[in-house]
């Protein structure tokens, strides 16, 4: 029921924001110019002068090229006509660790149109750098964003912070390497502390997590979504360092991850505190995964191994997990479970339901893990 009010809350949102479209596309327009030296300049520019009521327009086959960070707050009741191409710079030392190239904030933000940010990120893979911006941050309230392009993202693709009734729609996202050097971190959605989000009818190509829920999400749900090549639809990870972290109410339903490293997969670190619990994945195609369901209470990374394997007993409380109607293959490249849960010895995992797996394996699949779960006797993949 959790779950279900979730999904409805952001179908609301969307009906709603319908009309807030037209009635931003009234107000003033601003079209962003084209300057001589840094485009950011103009675009920052367009929407200062648009900031409440007005409509920024990026015209169709223009083209951006962006050298500083920008960063756009206080917007009200804007429409971004996006239909151009906006660049971001190549490597450049300058930028490292910054949070993103352009980070937008406001209450009823609704952006379409078609156009691209263009990341640069073959230029960032090939100096082996993993610590560009994300190309899109966003913190809004009531908006929904839509109908555009990140392609070849340096880093995350679009960090969603602190965010309440967001609609994200028909999002192509593509990072793939023209030689060997790997797209490394390039998440397609990196979500923290945002409340009723809805990502629906997009496309993910990408070389890590294809959704990263994170800490502080209530009311998340992914409907209709492809995932081609990445790390899964991934709660988590959380608690890192002991840390305490709370993620509730999540639905991933009716999507797919093609030839992933993980399927549907939630992940907190050794050490952890904090809740992760009303969480469903239904009707999921995972065709060629490795870890088709995976839930580890151990994840860790080899900067923090002296401290995971001394906390590695106990992670956050997992709860109330539905696994329904899932099919698709194991990859044979790998020797995993078909199904992984493998939970703390003192917070064990609870209220576990797990029906409809229909995943092929292969010769060297091993047999499921269920580990540190509670009534695990009474799941049919446990036995």
């Amino acid at each position: 029921m959790v779950q279900l009010l979730s999904f409805s809350l952001a179908v609301v949102a969307t009906l709603a924001l319908t009309s807030s479209v037209d009635a931003a596309a009234v107000g003033k327009t601003c079209v962003v110019a084209q300057s001589k030296t840094d485009d950011s300049l103009t675009i920052i520019q367009a929407f200062k002068d648009c900031q409440s009521g007005g409509t920024v327009v990026f015209p169709k086959d223009k083209t951006y090229n962006i050298k500083s960070i920008i960063k756009i707050e206080k917007l009200k009741n804007v429409y971004i006509d996006f239909q151009s191409k906006v660049n971001m710079p190549r490597f450049n030392k300058k930028f490292k660790g910054e949070s993103a190239f352009i980070t937008l904030k406001g209450d009823n933000v609704n952006m379409s149109g078609g156009g691209s940010f263009n990341g640069n990120g073959q230029t960032w893979w090939d100096v082996k750098d993993v610590t560009a911006p994300t190309v899109l941050r966003v913190t809004l309230k009531n908006s929904q964003l839509g109908n555009f392009k990140i392609l070849n993202s340096p880093r995350a693709h679009m960090g969603v912070t602190s965010c309440q009734n967001l609609v994200l729609h028909n999002l192509f996202f593509k990072s793939a390497s023209i030689n060997s050097n790997r797209p490394m971190n390039t998440d397609a959605l990196q979500i923290s502390s945002t409340t009723n989000l809805l990502l629906k009818d997009s496309e993910l190509i990408v070389g890590d997590d294809c959704t990263a829920i994170n800490g502080g999400n209530t009311g998340i749900t992914v409907s209709n979504v492809k995932c081609v090549g990445g790390h899964g639809f991934s709660i988590g990870s959380l608690g890192k360092g002991g840390a305490t972290e709370n993620v509730k109410d999540v639905t991933i339903i009716n999507s797919e991850c093609i030839n992933c490293q993980n399927g549907v997969r939630i992940k907190t670190w050794s050490g952890g505190k904090g809740v992760v619990s009303n969480v469903k994945f239904q009707n999921i195609k995972l065709p060629n995964n490795e870890n088709p369901i995976i839930v580890t209470a151990h994840y860790c990374d080899k900067n923090q191994m002296n401290f995971c394997t001394k906390n590695d007993n106990k992670s956050l409380n997992i709860s109330n997990v539905t696994f329904a109607n899932i099919s698709g293959s194991a990859s044979s490249a790998k020797k995993n479970p078909i199904v992984n849960i493998n939970c703390a010895k003192d917070t064990p995992c609870s209220g576990f339901s797990v029906s409809g797996i229909n995943i092929q394996g292969h010769s060297k699949t091993p047999k499921n893990v269920c580990s540190n779960l509670r009534d695990s006797g009474k799941i049919g993949v446990c036995k």
